[in-house]
């Protein structure tokens, strides 16, 4: 019947707990800031974290692909509550207003990351949903049926070697207000289904290799340059001016593969001898006709003088 399991900020040093699986009540893993390493596998074909709506593995040394299986088995993340059960950033939490809802606020104490900040709560009520795998080793793609924890509010997965692009089905994640995807790998254009997400109030992607040009409308009029810096090929507000898209919705395009810039090289080599070979022609054409220019200059000087000295040597002999 466990419910919170807090066993963050130690020294743990294994792979993760499996054993976790069988505790069906579990709604907080908090598993952060120690030394937990390896893949996170799951070979069972039922999992059981139908009731968890906090897991917390950041600051570890897991490596391997983001863990499908058991993300997959977060049902109560696929339900959306009450929106008047969205009081958790309060420090005095008060009761839902609904009577079904009554009992549905926790008195878990935890530290968790929100908006780029450690905050501590005195209280969980049932409506704060978050993940955070950060600051691992997570490889791979990110998943695009994690769209399908629509009741998430914290997604961080920064810190890590993501690599592929950004699932547009995160647009799916209406009530999300904090998603951290900094100091990856991730690459491609930010999807514009994320101006969705009207509740976003913390956004950040830098420190990856994404282009284009960035969303506007709705939260993404709010985020600061330094939510998308240190990626060369993104474009558009609020980066500087330099970093301006030429024209308003054009993409930045795509890198040149190793055969194109191989053939780029090779149209260059042969730009280079066309050069050569104009070059060539033109110094050979000037040669030839300032050459005979010259040759024809002083041929007709030596004859000229030729003459000359002839008439003074006939009139030499007849004196």
């Amino acid at each position: 019947m466990l419910e919170y399991l807090n066993l963050g900020y130690n020294q743990i040093h294994d792979g993760f707990p499996s054993w976790l699986l069988k505790l069906t009540e579990l709604r907080a893993i908090i598993l952060k800031s120690n030394k937990f390493y390896g893949p996170i596998e799951t070979h069972q074909t039922q999992l059981n974290f139908s009731n968890l709506h906090i897991m917390d593995l950041s600051n570890n040394g897991f490596t391997g692909e983001l863990p499908s299986k058991l993300l997959q088995s977060f049902h109560a993340m696929k339900m959306i509550v009450g929106q008047d059960q969205l009081e958790y950033m309060n420090t005095s939490q008060r009761l839902p207003l609904s009577l079904d809802t009554y009992e549905k606020v926790v008195d878990f104490e935890m530290k968790l990351m929100n908006k780029g900040t450690e905050r501590e709560y005195s209280k969980v009520p049932y409506a704060l949903k978050g993940i955070d795998l950060s600051n691992n080793k997570f490889e791979g793609c990110i998943p695009d049926f994690i769209g399908d924890l629509k009741s998430l509010v914290l997604l961080n997965l920064s810190n890590n070697i993501l690599t592929c692009f950004i699932p547009p089905s995160l647009a799916n994640l209406i009530v999300l207000e904090s998603l951290d995807l900094s100091e990856n790998k991730l690459s491609r254009e930010i999807p514009q289904q994320l101006a969705q997400l009207t509740l976003l109030s913390s956004f950040n992607v830098s420190h990856n290799q994404l282009f284009g040009p960035i969303p506007r409308g709705s939260q993404f009029n709010t985020f600061g340059a330094s939510s998308f810096a240190m990626n060369e090929g993104l474009c558009g507000s609020p980066l500087p001016k330099k970093k301006k898209c030429t024209t308003v919705g054009d993409d930045i395009p795509l890198p040149t593969s190793p055969l194109e810039e191989e053939n780029g090289d090779k149209s260059l080599f042969d730009l280079d001898w066309k050069v050569v070979l104009i070059g060539a022609g033109v110094g050979l054409f000037n040669g030839v006709v300032l050459g005979n220019f010259f040759i024809d200059k002083k041929s007709r000087w030596f004859l000229y003088y030729s003459k000359i000295m002839a008439k003074r040597w006939k009139t030499s002999r007849r004196h």
